[in-house]
């Protein structure tokens, strides 16, 4: 959607993920001496250290928020693909179904690798991100509106950009841009990418598996606009 934009530049090589704690010059340098009209994508869970190192660079942000349930599928189909992921162990393990990962993500629980910390259930995990939500200079969109809609695509995409720019001078160039920007919206272009779609979750989750999601983070959904 970004690359819409005229003039923005984008490397695919540049981004940040994890905690704060856990990053080095070699990774924060490259996301400091990004020239202007520039992007990266990052995958951040909130904390104070990463909100001021982005509020010292001046640096708008958008997050992109999905149906929890949704999310959660997602991710029991891609992790067991991703070698690096801190998960695959447990997900690849000998008799671990499909329906074992999505339990394990809702839940929680140890990891098969001796001493690592056990892996939080989806309501905190999820709020370990959400923590951007409201924040200043924070742009927040759902993923659920970038595939609805027409009308929903446009709307969406014309706030981000009046976000981003602070508003643009020339009507007819803001209709422009909004309109390149809408072209430019490829889900599948995304390492997750399965099928693009909202509500997958409900013929993924048998009757039991809905139940628990509601009763680990009911309230979850809730607080997020999704219930």
């Amino acid at each position: 959607m970004l690359l819409g934009i005229p003039g923005i530049k984008y490397n695919s090589q540049i981004g940040l993920y994890g905690h704060y704690h856990y990053q080095t010059d070699e990774k924060l340098n490259p996301i400091k001496n990004l020239t202007p009209h520039s992007f990266a994508n990052g995958h951040l869970h909130y904390s104070v250290e990463w909100e001021t190192f982005f509020k010292e660079l001046n640096m708008k942000q958008v997050f992109v928020l999905r149906d929890p349930r949704d999310l959660l599928i997602s991710y029991a189909h891609f992790i067991p693909k991703t070698q690096i992921d801190h998960l695959y162990p447990t997900f690849t393990q000998e008799g671990f179904t499909h329906r074992d990962r999505i339990k394990f993500l809702i839940e929680g629980g140890p990891l098969l690798e001796d001493g690592k910390p056990d892996h939080p259930g989806i309501r905190e995990w999820y709020q370990s991100f959400s923590g951007w939500l409201n924040r200043p200079n924070v742009h927040a969109i759902r993923f659920e509106d970038m595939i609805a809609s027409a009308q929903m695509k446009w709307n969406t995409t014309g706030e981000l950009l009046d976000f981003l720019s602070d508003g643009v001078d020339n009507p007819l160039h803001r209709g422009d841009w909004i309109t390149a920007m809408i072209s430019n919206i490829r889900p599948e272009a995304s390492v997750t990418f399965r099928k693009g779609k909202s509500g997958g979750w409900k013929d993924e989750m048998d009757d039991e598996l809905k139940a628990l999601f509601q009763a680990r983070a009911g309230d979850l959904l809730e607080e997020l606009g999704y219930e």
